[in-house]
Protein backbone atom coordinates (compact mmCIF):
# COMPACT_ATOMS: atom_id res chain seq x y z
CA UNK A 1 0.00 0.00 0.00
CA UNK A 2 3.06 2.43 0.88
CA UNK A 3 4.32 2.00 -2.88
CA UNK A 4 1.06 2.62 -4.13
CA UNK A 5 0.67 6.28 -2.04
CA UNK A 6 4.02 7.15 -3.23
CA UNK A 7 3.19 6.38 -6.67
CA UNK A 8 0.02 8.12 -6.63
CA UNK A 9 1.81 11.15 -4.96
CA UNK A 10 3.72 11.22 -7.95
CA UNK A 11 0.37 11.17 -10.08
CA UNK A 12 -0.98 14.17 -8.46
CA UNK A 13 2.00 16.29 -7.85
CA UNK A 14 1.33 18.54 -11.35
CA UNK A 15 -2.22 19.23 -9.36
CA UNK A 16 -0.57 21.34 -6.82
CA UNK A 17 3.18 21.44 -7.80
CA UNK A 18 2.68 25.25 -8.37
CA UNK A 19 1.70 25.73 -4.74
CA UNK A 20 5.28 25.43 -3.36
CA UNK A 21 6.76 28.61 -4.97
CA UNK A 22 7.09 31.65 -3.46
CA UNK A 23 4.33 34.22 -3.91
CA UNK A 24 0.45 34.11 -4.30
CA UNK A 25 -2.74 33.52 -7.60
CA UNK A 26 -5.79 35.32 -8.22
CA UNK A 27 -8.83 33.24 -7.61
CA UNK A 28 -12.38 34.50 -7.27
CA UNK A 29 -12.77 33.99 -3.48
CA UNK A 30 -9.98 35.97 -2.69
CA UNK A 31 -10.86 36.46 1.04
CA UNK A 32 -8.73 32.91 2.02
CA UNK A 33 -6.22 34.76 3.51
CA UNK A 34 -8.19 37.44 5.50
CA UNK A 35 -10.42 34.65 6.90
CA UNK A 36 -7.14 32.73 7.81
CA UNK A 37 -5.91 36.06 9.42
CA UNK A 38 -9.47 36.56 11.38
CA UNK A 39 -9.31 33.13 12.41
CA UNK A 40 -5.92 33.58 13.74
CA UNK A 41 -7.15 36.82 15.72
CA UNK A 42 -10.33 34.91 17.51
CA UNK A 43 -7.41 32.27 18.67
CA UNK A 44 -5.40 35.38 19.75
CA UNK A 45 -8.03 36.53 22.23
CA UNK A 46 -9.14 33.90 23.11
CA UNK A 47 -12.26 33.56 21.47
CA UNK A 48 -12.65 30.17 20.80
CA UNK A 49 -14.54 28.69 18.67
CA UNK A 50 -14.13 31.49 16.93
CA UNK A 51 -17.66 33.28 15.72
CA UNK A 52 -17.28 37.41 15.61
CA UNK A 53 -14.39 38.86 13.24
CA UNK A 54 -13.06 42.38 13.53
CA UNK A 55 -11.74 44.04 10.48
CA UNK A 56 -14.46 42.80 7.93
CA UNK A 57 -17.91 44.36 7.51
CA UNK A 58 -15.82 47.44 6.01
CA UNK A 59 -14.52 47.78 9.54
CA UNK A 60 -17.80 47.49 12.14
CA UNK A 61 -17.06 43.60 12.63
CA UNK A 62 -19.22 40.48 11.33
CA UNK A 63 -20.29 37.30 12.97
CA UNK A 64 -18.17 35.41 10.06
CA UNK A 65 -17.28 32.29 11.27
CA UNK A 66 -20.83 31.98 12.98
CA UNK A 67 -22.07 31.21 9.62
CA UNK A 68 -18.95 30.28 7.29
CA UNK A 69 -18.18 26.64 7.75
CA UNK A 70 -14.44 27.13 9.47
CA UNK A 71 -12.58 23.60 9.17
CA UNK A 72 -10.17 24.63 6.62
CA UNK A 73 -9.21 27.34 8.53
CA UNK A 74 -8.94 25.69 11.72
CA UNK A 75 -6.68 23.37 10.30
CA UNK A 76 -4.34 26.22 9.19
CA UNK A 77 -4.93 27.64 12.33
CA UNK A 78 -2.20 24.83 12.86
CA UNK A 79 0.93 26.03 10.68
CA UNK A 80 -0.09 29.75 11.88
CA UNK A 81 1.40 28.36 15.22
CA UNK A 82 4.01 27.11 13.69
CA UNK A 83 4.41 30.63 12.13
CA UNK A 84 3.47 30.22 8.54
CA UNK A 85 2.15 33.87 6.84
CA UNK A 86 -1.19 33.80 6.03
CA UNK A 87 -0.97 33.71 2.53
CA UNK A 88 1.40 30.00 2.64
CA UNK A 89 -0.70 28.82 5.07
CA UNK A 90 -3.91 28.98 2.21
CA UNK A 91 -1.35 26.98 0.01
CA UNK A 92 -0.31 24.44 2.29
CA UNK A 93 -4.32 24.13 2.90
CA UNK A 94 -4.43 23.33 -0.54
CA UNK A 95 -1.90 20.85 -1.18
CA UNK A 96 -3.30 18.81 1.84
CA UNK A 97 -6.44 19.03 0.73
CA UNK A 98 -5.55 17.79 -3.14
CA UNK A 99 -3.34 15.03 -1.34
CA UNK A 100 -6.01 13.84 1.07
CA UNK A 101 -8.67 13.95 -1.18
CA UNK A 102 -6.72 11.49 -3.51
CA UNK A 103 -5.39 9.06 -0.53
CA UNK A 104 -8.91 8.81 0.75
CA UNK A 105 -10.39 8.08 -3.12
CA UNK A 106 -8.07 5.74 -3.47
CA UNK A 107 -8.69 4.20 -0.48
CA UNK A 108 -12.38 4.06 -1.57
CA UNK A 109 -11.65 2.45 -4.84
CA UNK A 110 -9.61 -0.06 -3.88
CA UNK A 111 -11.86 -1.37 -1.55
CA UNK A 112 -14.03 -2.56 -4.58
CA UNK A 113 -11.52 -2.68 -7.41
CA UNK A 114 -8.24 -3.64 -6.32
CA UNK A 115 -4.93 -1.64 -6.20
CA UNK A 116 -5.37 -0.12 -9.99
CA UNK A 117 -8.98 0.47 -9.48
CA UNK A 118 -8.16 2.79 -6.89
CA UNK A 119 -5.18 4.47 -8.63
CA UNK A 120 -7.75 4.88 -11.23
CA UNK A 121 -10.51 6.51 -9.21
CA UNK A 122 -8.08 8.71 -7.13
CA UNK A 123 -6.87 10.09 -10.37
CA UNK A 124 -10.02 10.53 -12.36
CA UNK A 125 -11.43 12.26 -9.09
CA UNK A 126 -8.21 14.60 -8.54
CA UNK A 127 -7.44 15.29 -12.35
CA UNK A 128 -11.30 16.05 -12.68
CA UNK A 129 -11.73 19.55 -14.01
CA UNK A 130 -14.08 20.73 -11.74
CA UNK A 131 -11.44 19.95 -8.92
CA UNK A 132 -9.47 22.78 -10.48
CA UNK A 133 -12.46 25.14 -10.96
CA UNK A 134 -12.92 24.92 -7.37
CA UNK A 135 -9.39 25.92 -6.30
CA UNK A 136 -7.31 27.17 -8.85
CA UNK A 137 -10.17 28.86 -10.58
CA UNK A 138 -12.98 30.00 -7.67
CA UNK A 139 -10.66 29.89 -4.46
CA UNK A 140 -13.88 27.82 -3.04
CA UNK A 141 -11.37 26.82 -0.31
CA UNK A 142 -14.46 25.01 1.64
CA UNK A 143 -16.07 23.17 -1.31
CA UNK A 144 -12.27 22.09 -2.75
CA UNK A 145 -12.27 20.41 0.93
CA UNK A 146 -16.41 19.29 1.27
CA UNK A 147 -15.26 16.76 -2.19
CA UNK A 148 -12.55 15.33 -0.16
CA UNK A 149 -15.45 14.08 2.52
CA UNK A 150 -17.44 12.17 -0.24
CA UNK A 151 -15.20 9.25 -0.16
CA UNK A 152 -14.44 8.96 3.55
CA UNK A 153 -18.21 8.86 4.10
CA UNK A 154 -18.91 6.51 1.43
CA UNK A 155 -15.53 4.22 1.98
CA UNK A 156 -15.83 4.12 6.24
CA UNK A 157 -19.79 3.77 6.03
CA UNK A 158 -19.49 0.86 4.28
CA UNK A 159 -16.96 -0.51 6.23
CA UNK A 160 -18.92 0.24 9.26
CA UNK A 161 -21.92 -1.47 7.84
CA UNK A 162 -19.33 -4.72 6.65
CA UNK A 163 -17.29 -4.59 10.22
CA UNK A 164 -18.57 -3.45 12.59
CA UNK A 165 -19.28 -0.32 15.25
CA UNK A 166 -14.82 -0.19 15.43
CA UNK A 167 -15.80 2.22 12.18
CA UNK A 168 -17.89 4.57 13.94
CA UNK A 169 -15.31 7.20 15.13
CA UNK A 170 -13.98 7.60 11.94
CA UNK A 171 -17.73 7.50 9.71
CA UNK A 172 -18.84 10.24 12.54
CA UNK A 173 -15.24 11.92 11.68
CA UNK A 174 -16.21 11.88 8.10
CA UNK A 175 -19.36 13.39 8.23
CA UNK A 176 -18.51 15.98 10.69
CA UNK A 177 -15.65 17.14 7.90
CA UNK A 178 -18.23 17.68 5.70
CA UNK A 179 -20.84 19.36 8.17
CA UNK A 180 -17.94 21.91 8.86
CA UNK A 181 -16.67 22.51 5.62
CA UNK A 182 -20.01 23.09 3.07
CA UNK A 183 -23.33 23.02 4.39
CA UNK A 184 -25.07 23.10 1.06
CA UNK A 185 -22.67 20.35 -0.06
CA UNK A 186 -24.02 17.94 2.61
CA UNK A 187 -27.26 18.95 1.42
CA UNK A 188 -26.94 17.35 -2.22
CA UNK A 189 -24.51 14.71 -0.86
CA UNK A 190 -26.79 13.28 1.84
CA UNK A 191 -29.30 11.68 -0.47
CA UNK A 192 -26.98 9.74 -2.39
CA UNK A 193 -25.29 9.03 1.10
CA UNK A 194 -28.35 7.38 2.70
CA UNK A 195 -28.95 5.29 -0.61
CA UNK A 196 -25.91 4.08 -0.21
CA UNK A 197 -25.83 2.94 3.63
CA UNK A 198 -29.44 1.52 2.76
CA UNK A 199 -27.95 -0.29 -0.27
CA UNK A 200 -25.53 -2.08 1.69
CA UNK A 201 -27.87 -2.81 4.72
CA UNK A 202 -29.90 -4.76 1.90
CA UNK A 203 -27.04 -6.65 0.81
CA UNK A 204 -25.48 -7.46 4.35
CA UNK A 205 -28.71 -7.85 5.84
CA UNK A 206 -27.27 -6.39 9.14
CA UNK A 207 -30.11 -4.54 11.19
CA UNK A 208 -27.58 -3.67 14.21
CA UNK A 209 -25.42 -1.92 12.14
CA UNK A 210 -28.61 0.83 11.73
CA UNK A 211 -28.01 1.51 15.57
CA UNK A 212 -24.12 2.17 14.61
CA UNK A 213 -25.28 4.23 11.88
CA UNK A 214 -27.25 6.19 13.87
CA UNK A 215 -25.01 6.34 16.62
CA UNK A 216 -22.38 8.17 14.50
CA UNK A 217 -24.70 10.44 12.95
CA UNK A 218 -25.42 11.72 16.59
CA UNK A 219 -21.98 11.79 17.00
CA UNK A 220 -21.20 13.33 13.65
CA UNK A 221 -23.65 16.56 15.12
CA UNK A 222 -21.82 16.81 18.13
CA UNK A 223 -18.57 17.66 16.70
CA UNK A 224 -20.16 19.49 14.94
CA UNK A 225 -22.89 21.02 17.62
CA UNK A 226 -20.78 24.42 17.85
CA UNK A 227 -21.39 25.37 14.25
CA UNK A 228 -24.38 23.79 13.59
CA UNK A 229 -26.82 24.67 16.04
CA UNK A 230 -25.76 28.47 15.59
CA UNK A 231 -26.10 28.08 11.62
CA UNK A 232 -29.92 26.74 12.55
CA UNK A 233 -30.73 28.48 15.03
CA UNK A 234 -29.67 31.71 14.66
CA UNK A 235 -30.01 32.11 10.98
CA UNK A 236 -32.72 34.69 11.99
CA UNK A 237 -30.03 36.88 12.65
CA UNK A 238 -28.67 37.91 9.54
CA UNK A 239 -29.67 38.82 5.52
CA UNK A 240 -29.31 35.09 4.45
CA UNK A 241 -31.93 36.32 1.91
CA UNK A 242 -29.02 38.28 -0.08
CA UNK A 243 -27.52 34.40 -0.66
CA UNK A 244 -30.20 33.79 -3.03
CA UNK A 245 -30.68 36.94 -5.02
CA UNK A 246 -29.62 38.86 -8.34
CA UNK A 247 -26.37 37.00 -9.03
CA UNK A 248 -26.51 34.11 -6.81
CA UNK A 249 -29.93 32.84 -7.98
CA UNK A 250 -29.62 29.33 -9.37
CA UNK A 251 -31.87 30.18 -12.67
CA UNK A 252 -28.88 31.75 -14.26
CA UNK A 253 -26.32 28.99 -13.74
CA UNK A 254 -27.80 25.91 -15.64
CA UNK A 255 -25.54 23.98 -17.48
CA UNK A 256 -26.54 22.25 -21.04
CA UNK A 257 -25.49 19.01 -21.65
CA UNK A 258 -23.17 20.01 -24.41
CA UNK A 259 -20.79 21.69 -21.81
CA UNK A 260 -20.60 18.73 -19.63
CA UNK A 261 -19.86 16.61 -22.00
CA UNK A 262 -18.00 18.02 -24.84
CA UNK A 263 -16.94 22.03 -24.77
CA UNK A 264 -14.30 22.53 -21.72
CA UNK A 265 -14.11 26.56 -22.91
CA UNK A 266 -11.79 27.07 -20.02
CA UNK A 267 -11.68 30.68 -18.27
CA UNK A 268 -11.38 32.64 -15.32
CA UNK A 269 -14.81 34.37 -15.39
CA UNK A 270 -17.31 34.44 -13.86
CA UNK A 271 -20.51 31.64 -13.95
CA UNK A 272 -23.64 33.37 -16.26
CA UNK A 273 -26.19 33.00 -18.44
CA UNK A 274 -25.30 32.54 -22.26
CA UNK A 275 -22.15 34.53 -23.57
CA UNK A 276 -21.77 35.65 -19.99
CA UNK A 277 -20.46 32.66 -19.19
CA UNK A 278 -17.15 32.39 -18.63
CA UNK A 279 -16.58 29.03 -16.55
CA UNK A 280 -15.77 25.45 -17.59
CA UNK A 281 -18.08 22.93 -16.20
CA UNK A 282 -17.02 19.96 -18.38
CA UNK A 283 -17.00 16.63 -16.63
CA UNK A 284 -13.97 15.45 -18.18
CA UNK A 285 -13.34 13.73 -21.53
CA UNK A 286 -12.16 9.95 -19.73
CA UNK A 287 -14.39 10.68 -16.93
CA UNK A 288 -17.44 10.45 -18.78
CA UNK A 289 -16.22 7.78 -21.75
CA UNK A 290 -14.54 5.42 -19.16
CA UNK A 291 -17.80 4.95 -17.26
CA UNK A 292 -20.17 4.60 -20.29
CA UNK A 293 -17.23 2.09 -21.75
CA UNK A 294 -18.18 0.16 -18.38
CA UNK A 295 -21.69 0.20 -18.53
CA UNK A 296 -21.59 -1.11 -22.06
CA UNK A 297 -19.60 -4.14 -20.63
CA UNK A 298 -21.44 -4.66 -17.47
CA UNK A 299 -22.98 -8.23 -18.31
CA UNK A 300 -19.07 -9.30 -19.19
CA UNK A 301 -18.01 -11.30 -16.86
CA UNK A 302 -15.62 -10.02 -15.20
CA UNK A 303 -18.23 -7.17 -14.06
CA UNK A 304 -20.67 -9.45 -13.88
CA UNK A 305 -21.22 -9.98 -9.72
CA UNK A 306 -20.45 -5.69 -10.02
CA UNK A 307 -23.40 -4.91 -11.87
CA UNK A 308 -25.88 -3.39 -9.00
CA UNK A 309 -22.87 -1.21 -7.32
CA UNK A 310 -22.33 -0.41 -10.99
CA UNK A 311 -25.76 1.31 -12.04
CA UNK A 312 -26.30 2.86 -9.01
CA UNK A 313 -22.90 4.92 -9.44
CA UNK A 314 -24.06 5.51 -12.74
CA UNK A 315 -27.21 6.25 -11.57
CA UNK A 316 -25.72 8.70 -9.20
CA UNK A 317 -23.22 9.62 -11.42
CA UNK A 318 -26.46 10.60 -14.29
CA UNK A 319 -28.71 12.20 -11.30
CA UNK A 320 -26.00 14.58 -10.61
CA UNK A 321 -25.46 15.69 -13.98
CA UNK A 322 -29.39 15.96 -14.45
CA UNK A 323 -29.33 18.46 -11.45
CA UNK A 324 -27.27 20.99 -13.42
CA UNK A 325 -29.39 21.09 -16.18
CA UNK A 326 -32.38 23.40 -16.95
CA UNK A 327 -34.83 20.29 -16.88
CA UNK A 328 -34.83 19.83 -12.95
CA UNK A 329 -35.97 22.93 -12.39
CA UNK A 330 -39.16 21.16 -10.62
CA UNK A 331 -37.22 20.29 -8.37
CA UNK A 332 -35.36 23.17 -7.61
CA UNK A 333 -38.69 24.98 -6.77
CA UNK A 334 -40.26 22.54 -5.03
CA UNK A 335 -36.91 21.77 -2.35
CA UNK A 336 -37.09 25.38 -1.25
CA UNK A 337 -33.55 24.73 0.89
CA UNK A 338 -31.78 24.19 -2.88
CA UNK A 339 -31.98 27.66 -3.42
CA UNK A 340 -29.10 28.29 -1.06
CA UNK A 341 -27.01 26.02 -2.93
CA UNK A 342 -26.59 29.02 -5.44
CA UNK A 343 -25.03 27.27 -8.62
CA UNK A 344 -26.46 24.19 -10.43
CA UNK A 345 -22.95 23.02 -11.47
CA UNK A 346 -22.11 22.71 -7.67
CA UNK A 347 -23.74 19.54 -8.83
CA UNK A 348 -20.59 18.62 -10.85
CA UNK A 349 -18.84 18.17 -7.61
CA UNK A 350 -20.91 15.11 -7.16
CA UNK A 351 -21.22 13.58 -10.78
CA UNK A 352 -17.12 14.40 -10.99
CA UNK A 353 -17.04 11.82 -8.06
CA UNK A 354 -19.28 9.12 -9.10
CA UNK A 355 -17.59 9.27 -12.46
CA UNK A 356 -14.60 8.65 -11.30
CA UNK A 357 -15.60 5.83 -8.52
CA UNK A 358 -17.46 4.09 -11.37
CA UNK A 359 -14.17 4.32 -13.41
CA UNK A 360 -12.17 2.17 -11.14
CA UNK A 361 -13.71 -0.72 -11.87
CA UNK A 362 -11.83 -0.37 -15.55
CA UNK A 363 -8.95 -2.15 -14.08
CA UNK A 364 -11.61 -5.05 -13.33
CA UNK A 365 -13.09 -5.50 -16.88
CA UNK A 366 -8.99 -5.02 -18.44
CA UNK A 367 -6.01 -6.16 -15.79
CA UNK A 368 -3.41 -5.64 -17.91
CA UNK A 369 -1.41 -2.88 -15.42
CA UNK A 370 0.40 -1.67 -18.67
CA UNK A 371 -2.73 -0.43 -20.49
CA UNK A 372 -4.24 1.07 -17.16
CA UNK A 373 -0.83 2.92 -16.51
CA UNK A 374 -1.59 4.37 -20.13
CA UNK A 375 -4.94 5.43 -19.25
CA UNK A 376 -3.63 7.12 -16.66
CA UNK A 377 -0.94 8.95 -18.28
CA UNK A 378 -3.38 10.06 -20.83
CA UNK A 379 -5.62 11.74 -17.55
CA UNK A 380 -3.11 13.64 -16.62
CA UNK A 381 -1.37 15.02 -19.47
CA UNK A 382 -5.28 15.94 -21.12
CA UNK A 383 -5.84 17.53 -17.66
CA UNK A 384 -2.86 18.86 -15.80
CA UNK A 385 -2.44 22.10 -17.62
CA UNK A 386 -5.94 23.16 -16.52
CA UNK A 387 -4.29 22.90 -13.04
CA UNK A 388 -2.85 26.30 -13.04
CA UNK A 389 -3.94 29.35 -11.86
CA UNK A 390 -4.98 32.82 -14.15
CA UNK A 391 -2.48 34.69 -12.58
CA UNK A 392 1.14 33.97 -10.16
CA UNK A 393 2.01 37.19 -8.06
CA UNK A 394 5.49 36.22 -6.96
CA UNK A 395 6.09 39.23 -4.89
CA UNK A 396 2.75 38.84 -2.93
CA UNK A 397 2.87 38.75 0.67
CA UNK A 398 1.19 38.95 3.47
CA UNK A 399 1.74 43.02 3.98
CA UNK A 400 1.15 43.87 0.70
CA UNK A 401 -1.99 41.72 0.98
CA UNK A 402 -3.29 43.68 4.01
CA UNK A 403 -2.61 47.30 2.81
CA UNK A 404 -3.58 50.00 0.93
CA UNK A 405 -6.61 49.32 -2.08
CA UNK A 406 -6.02 45.64 -1.35
CA UNK A 407 -7.20 45.89 2.28
CA UNK A 408 -9.86 48.03 1.70
CA UNK A 409 -10.91 45.24 -1.28
CA UNK A 410 -10.55 42.43 1.23
CA UNK A 411 -12.51 44.37 3.97
CA UNK A 412 -15.73 45.31 1.75
CA UNK A 413 -15.81 41.96 -0.10
CA UNK A 414 -19.19 39.87 0.44
CA UNK A 415 -20.30 42.41 2.47
CA UNK A 416 -23.94 41.65 2.45
CA UNK A 417 -23.33 38.12 3.47
CA UNK A 418 -24.19 37.55 6.85
CA UNK A 419 -24.99 41.06 7.28
CA UNK A 420 -26.68 41.50 11.27
CA UNK A 421 -30.34 41.73 10.43
CA UNK A 422 -30.30 44.91 12.31
CA UNK A 423 -28.42 46.76 9.16
CA UNK A 424 -30.59 47.52 6.65
CA UNK A 425 -27.93 47.98 4.21
CA UNK A 426 -23.92 47.35 4.33
CA UNK A 427 -21.93 50.96 5.34
CA UNK A 428 -20.89 53.56 2.52
CA UNK A 429 -17.99 54.37 4.62
CA UNK A 430 -15.85 52.90 6.89
CA UNK A 431 -15.74 54.04 10.52
CA UNK A 432 -14.62 57.29 11.56
CA UNK A 433 -13.14 55.75 15.11
CA UNK A 434 -14.16 52.91 17.50
CA UNK A 435 -16.89 55.46 18.93
CA UNK A 436 -18.60 58.10 18.04
CA UNK A 437 -19.32 60.65 21.15
CA UNK A 438 -22.79 62.61 20.96
CA UNK A 439 -22.83 65.59 21.07
CA UNK A 440 -19.32 65.86 22.07
CA UNK A 441 -16.31 64.37 24.42
CA UNK A 442 -13.07 62.02 24.39
CA UNK A 443 -12.24 58.55 24.71
CA UNK A 444 -9.59 56.51 25.18
CA UNK A 445 -9.26 52.93 23.38
CA UNK A 446 -7.59 50.19 26.03
CA UNK A 447 -8.75 47.11 24.40
CA UNK A 448 -10.04 46.14 21.51
CA UNK A 449 -10.23 43.11 20.45
CA UNK A 450 -12.35 40.25 18.59
CA UNK A 451 -14.92 39.84 21.70
CA UNK A 452 -13.57 42.70 23.85
CA UNK A 453 -13.91 46.34 23.67
CA UNK A 454 -12.77 49.00 26.51
CA UNK A 455 -12.95 52.65 26.66
CA UNK A 456 -12.21 55.51 29.23
CA UNK A 457 -14.71 58.25 28.45
CA UNK A 458 -14.48 62.20 29.61
CA UNK A 459 -17.92 63.58 28.46
CA UNK A 460 -18.37 67.52 29.73
CA UNK A 461 -21.92 67.07 29.15
CA UNK A 462 -24.71 64.11 29.05
CA UNK A 463 -24.93 62.48 25.58
CA UNK A 464 -25.01 58.94 23.26
CA UNK A 465 -22.13 56.80 22.53
CA UNK A 466 -22.19 54.90 19.78
CA UNK A 467 -20.24 51.86 19.55
CA UNK A 468 -18.95 51.64 16.14
CA UNK A 469 -19.80 47.91 16.02
CA UNK A 470 -22.74 46.18 14.89
CA UNK A 471 -24.85 45.05 17.01
CA UNK A 472 -25.49 40.95 16.84
CA UNK A 473 -26.67 38.40 19.90
CA UNK A 474 -24.13 37.77 22.34
CA UNK A 475 -22.91 41.37 22.46
CA UNK A 476 -23.24 42.90 25.82
CA UNK A 477 -22.19 46.52 27.32
CA UNK A 478 -21.03 47.56 30.66
CA UNK A 479 -20.61 51.16 31.98
CA UNK A 480 -19.02 51.40 34.75
CA UNK A 481 -19.67 47.54 36.21
CA UNK A 482 -23.64 47.69 35.24
CA UNK A 483 -24.73 45.95 32.61
CA UNK A 484 -26.66 48.55 29.64
CA UNK A 485 -29.94 47.88 27.58
CA UNK A 486 -29.06 47.44 23.91
CA UNK A 487 -31.87 48.28 21.20
CA UNK A 488 -30.14 47.89 18.01
CA UNK A 489 -33.08 49.93 16.14
CA UNK A 490 -32.20 53.25 17.92
CA UNK A 491 -29.55 52.88 14.79
CA UNK A 492 -31.75 52.70 12.13
CA UNK A 493 -29.14 52.78 9.22
CA UNK A 494 -26.27 50.37 10.75
CA UNK A 495 -28.18 48.52 13.85
CA UNK A 496 -24.50 49.76 16.15
CA UNK A 497 -24.71 50.00 20.07
CA UNK A 498 -25.78 52.99 21.20
CA UNK A 499 -26.37 53.59 25.06
CA UNK A 500 -26.82 57.04 26.78
CA UNK A 501 -24.21 58.40 29.16
CA UNK A 502 -24.28 60.72 32.15
CA UNK A 503 -21.71 63.24 32.07
CA UNK A 504 -18.32 62.75 33.69
CA UNK A 505 -15.59 60.13 33.67
CA UNK A 506 -16.27 56.61 33.26
CA UNK A 507 -15.50 52.93 32.42
CA UNK A 508 -17.63 51.51 28.78
CA UNK A 509 -16.72 47.37 28.24
CA UNK A 510 -18.36 45.49 25.70
CA UNK A 511 -18.29 41.57 25.18
CA UNK A 512 -18.98 39.42 22.73
CA UNK A 513 -20.51 36.49 24.42
CA UNK A 514 -22.30 33.24 24.01
CA UNK A 515 -26.06 32.47 23.22
CA UNK A 516 -27.58 29.75 25.07
CA UNK A 517 -27.68 27.94 21.71
CA UNK A 518 -24.11 28.52 21.21
CA UNK A 519 -23.27 27.85 24.97
CA UNK A 520 -25.56 23.94 24.12
CA UNK A 521 -23.24 23.92 20.77
CA UNK A 522 -20.12 24.29 22.88
CA UNK A 523 -21.22 21.94 25.35
CA UNK A 524 -21.95 18.87 22.82
CA UNK A 525 -18.69 19.75 20.76
CA UNK A 526 -16.35 19.58 23.45
CA UNK A 527 -18.02 15.96 25.06
CA UNK A 528 -17.50 14.73 21.52
CA UNK A 529 -14.22 15.72 20.69
CA UNK A 530 -12.75 14.71 24.23
CA UNK A 531 -14.40 11.00 23.42
CA UNK A 532 -12.72 11.45 20.03
CA UNK A 533 -9.22 12.27 20.99
CA UNK A 534 -9.96 9.75 24.13
CA UNK A 535 -9.95 6.84 21.79
CA UNK A 536 -7.30 8.41 19.73
CA UNK A 537 -4.90 8.22 22.87
CA UNK A 538 -6.29 4.73 24.23
CA UNK A 539 -5.66 3.20 20.58
CA UNK A 540 -2.23 4.86 20.80
CA UNK A 541 -1.36 3.56 23.98
CA UNK A 542 -2.64 -0.11 23.10
CA UNK A 543 -0.50 0.43 20.15
CA UNK A 544 -2.85 -0.45 17.89
CA UNK A 545 -4.30 1.56 14.64
CA UNK A 546 -7.38 4.12 15.38
CA UNK A 547 -9.24 1.75 12.53
CA UNK A 548 -8.86 -1.21 14.94
CA UNK A 549 -10.23 0.50 17.85
CA UNK A 550 -13.42 -0.88 19.03
CA UNK A 551 -15.60 1.37 21.16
Amino acid sequence: MKKDLLILLLIILPSFGLLFQKGYFAMHDDLQSTRQMEMDKCFNDGQIPCRWVLDMGYGYGYPLFNYYPPLPYYLGQIFRFVGFSYIDIVKIIGVIGFVFTAFIMYFLGREFWGRMGGLVSSTFYTYGPYHSVDFWVRGAINEFWAMAFYPAILFTSYKLIKNGKKWIPLLSLSVAGLMLSHNPMLMIFFPTAVIWVLFWLWKYKSRQTVIYLGLSGVWALGLAAFFTLPVIFEQKFAHVETLTIGYFNYLAHYVSIGRMLFEVKWGYGASGLGQNDFLSFHIGYFQWIVPALIIGLIFIKKLRSQASLLLLLLLFMLGSMFMLHNKSTFIWQHFEPLKFLQFPWRFLSMATFYAAFLSGAIAIAFKRKALISLLLAFVVILNANYFVPRAWYSEMTDQKKFSGHSWYLLITSGIFDYLPIYAPMPPADPPGGDLNLIPMGLYKTITKKTNLQEFELKLPTAGTVEIQTYYFPGWKVWLNGVEQTIDPKRDPLLGRMKIDVPAGDHLLVAKFTNTPIRSIGNTLSVISWLLIIGIGIISVWRRKSPLEMSI
